[in-house]
């Protein structure tokens, strides 16, 4: 059956195959003594008269002498008739009656030549029998007659037995030929030429393509190359038989999704909400379905109908009864929100190990890229699928029994994302139970108490009581983000809050994963009375890992059938970003911007033009106020314009420009300004010396305006 799928693959070598066969067996019923395969037996029949007519003669030669003598001649040459008459024959008696006949070995005598025919006499008759003799002469070419069976009966007519062969050897070229036109058929070629094909067959022909796998036994295995489960398949057959409601409800199983109904329409059909997980790797959290009603509506009836739709900022995808163009051109204006659901899709939707990579190749195709872009530049990474790297980090804090922790670093450098992966990470965890609280203010108490259901006034003891009563068994593990306001308000009241932390996890009731920039980091390091020293591990986030940028630039646009151009592109993010998570998707968020309709890969130029797009710019912004004080937020533009005036910067380097203008400066606070810069990562220690930790921070600045601004802040620094 290889052969078969091989001779299906290829159309010349079913032409070639074609044209034997029909060379074959024309040759052998018209000229059959110029086929290889029937020239022997084409001269056998031909031969065998004139063979017949010579035994004819012995026969009767042999006749007359026995006559002649009153019994088997002693010496049969003088019997022999003349050799005109015996001219391809000749006669030997090894016995007394009986005649050995043999038949001369020539190219003209076809399958004869070479043979030998046995004839016995029968005492008092004029009867002989015969039979095949050494080598047999074949016994197709002996008269009905001439041969008697085991049983006494009478042999086969050879006639008989060669209309037989014929019969079946025109069965075998009927079934050939109807194989080889089966290999043919439209639907079934494609497939076993190559069975991934089997996933785009549109749904409407799965039921006849399924009848005619099982005609060829090849259903099982044509299955199982293409990597679809028979399950999967029956549910497809299933799907194709029922109603657009049914259909809609199992393309939304296959994703996951939850599905719910959606009035006030004016759509001929019905309209259905998904909401999707978190899982989903772009920025789609739902969408809507329409599905036409199935009798009486036209193709442009439909389209009209659409157009005077108000979907907002909604996707809709449309499961059309039937593949329709014109409302395939429609939906392919990226103007709209709307999505066409071809049959080919809902097959591969269906068969399919992804279907969520067919949603995302059928979004992308449809809709402008920014609007489901993969990328998520603004606030923590909630979907698993766009959190990158921090392997190490998440090792660390997963990898061991439950302790705690101060997450620090600056903004936008991805401890939210770190957080959130850790709770996604715990979240069926067997004995621990884990908690994200965002603060953004200084009251944690209040929030805890509202986020678990207490008054607002309940004391944070009393609300850790509770939650740990609520958790049935299970260690508490709480992630508190955005905590600088709570830390700065502790550090002015006592720390009385933080005392209460520190006892609680000392109690074992409790851990905790704090998260903060400056005033953690002052507080659990630079602070020594702080209870929040030595309380907990510091994790320092700082850039990304270099494959995990690599990573993070290139799979999110993969789901999408997009990418770049060229890895040293990729590689030119990541250098240009500085490894800082949320400046590489912001740079691949401005490069799908700058993509032209049509265009699959991102090229020099697009990068080139994200890499100076306001929104890089604006993601560079706000070092200038890293701390609520005055001074030293002075103190650190300062330092960056010092840098970015020398492409370096050290301790000494500063205090030397302080001198040269006559001016003091606090050792301990200009030492505070450089770890604030660097644990904001607009700087990068080398040693003793500074540099800047992304290289497109300096395209920021004016090279004429840098002394100036130096200046200007050295003097307000008197």
């Amino acid at each position: 059956m290889n052969l078969l799928a091989l001779i299906g693959k290829h159309p010349w070598l079913r032409r070639v195959v074609i044209t034997v066969l029909t060379l074959g067996v024309g040759s052998a019923v018209l000229t059959p003594q110029f086929n290889p395969f029937t020239r022997s037996s084409s001269l056998g029949v031909v031969a065998t008269s004139t063979v017949w007519a010579e035994v004819i003669e012995w026969k009767r030669s042999y006749l007359e002498a026995t006559r002649a003598n009153d019994g088997w001649p002693q010496d049969l040459a003088e019997f022999t008739p003349p050799p005109e008459y015996v001219s391809h024959t000749s006669v030997m008696s090894p016995q007394v009656n009986r005649l050995l006949i043999n038949v001369q070995d020539s190219e003209q005598m076809g399958n004869l030549a070479g043979t030998q025919i046995v004839l016995d006499y029968v005492p008092g008759t004029d009867d002989f029998t015969c039979s095949p003799g050494e080598p047999p002469y074949p016994a197709r070419y002996l008269p009905i007659n001439c041969q008697r069976t085991k049983d006494g009966g009478w042999a086969e007519a050879p006639i008989i037995s060669d209309l037989r062969s014929i019969a079946i050897f025109c069965a075998i070229v009927v079934l050939i030929c109807a194989v080889l036109l089966l290999l043919r058929h439209p639907l079934l070629s494609p497939v076993q030429a190559r069975p991934a094909n089997l996933l785009r067959v549109p749904i409407a022909q799965l039921s006849k393509l399924d009848r005619l796998l099982r005609l060829m036994g090849r259903r099982k295995t044509t299955l199982l190359a293409a990597g679809v489960t028979e399950q999967n398949w029956q549910r497809a057959l299933d799907y194709a038989a029922a109603d657009g409601e049914q259909r809609m409800r199992a393309l939304a199983l296959r994703l996951g999704v939850q599905c719910q109904p959606s009035s006030g329409w004016t759509l001929p059909g019905k309209v259905y909400e998904w909401r999707f997980t978190a899982d989903l790797p772009v920025s789609l959290d739902r969408c809507l379905v329409f599905i036409p009603q199935a009798d009486g509506l036209a193709d442009d009836t439909l389209v009209q109908h659409l157009r005077g739709a108000q979907t907002g900022l909604d996707v809709m995808l449309v499961l059309p009864a039937h593949d329709s163009q014109e409302l395939s051109d429609y939906c392919a204006d990226a103007a709209n929100f709307y999505v066409a659901v071809d049959e080919a899709s809902q097959s591969e939707w269906l068969l399919g190990a992804r279907p969520v990579e067919v949603l995302l190749r059928l979004l992308a195709a449809h809709l402008k890229v920014t609007r489901i872009s993969p990328y998520q530049t603004r606030g923590g990474v909630v979907r698993s699928g766009s959190f990158f790297g921090r392997a190490q980090l998440l090792a660390r804090v997963l990898n061991r029994e439950p302790a705690n922790y101060l997450v620090v670093g600056g903004r936008q450098l991805g401890k939210s994302s770190l957080l959130k992966a850790v709770q996604r990470r715990l979240l069926e965890h067997p004995q621990i139970a884990c908690h994200y609280i965002s603060l953004r203010d200084h009251r944690l108490a209040p929030r805890l108490a509202l986020q678990f259901g207490l008054p607002a006034e309940t004391a944070l003891e009393q609300v850790i009581e509770h939650i740990v009563a609520n958790q049935a068994g299970k260690r508490l593990f709480l992630l508190i983000d955005e905590a600088d306001l709570f830390f700065r308000d502790e550090a002015q009241h006592g720390y009385r809050q933080l005392s209460t932390l520190r006892a609680l996890s000392e109690e074992g009731r409790c851990w905790f994963m704090l998260a903060g920039f400056w005033d953690l980091y002052a507080t659990a390091v630079l602070d020594y009375q702080s209870p929040l020293r030595n309380f907990g591990e510091v994790l320092t986030i700082g850039g990304l890992e270099p494959d995990a940028c690599r990573e993070l630039a290139s799979v999110p646009l993969k789901h999408l059938r997009l990418g770049f151009a060229s890895n040293a592109l990729v590689d030119e993010v990541v250098e240009a970003s500085g490894q800082r998570a949320n400046l590489v998707a912001i740079i691949c968020q401005e490069c799908l911007d700058a993509l032209q309709p049509g265009e699959r890969a991102i090229q020099r130029e697009h990068l080139q033009q994200a890499l100076s797009s306001p929104a890089v710019q604006d993601a560079l912004a706000g070092w200038g106020r890293l701390s609520h004080d005055d001074e030293a937020c002075r103190l650190d533009r300062i330092v960056v314009y010092h840098t970015a005036c020398h492409g370096q910067t050290s301790l000494q380097e500063l205090l030397e420009l302080f001198a040269s203008r006559q001016q003091s400066v606090d050792v301990d606070a200009l030492n505070r300004a450089l770890s604030r810069l660097v644990l904001a990562f607009v700087l990068r220690r080398d040693q003793a010396i500074y540099r800047f930790a992304i290289p497109l921070f300096s395209l920021q600045f004016e090279p004429a305006e840098l002394q100036l601004f130096l200046r200007q802040e050295m003097s307000a620094a008197v």
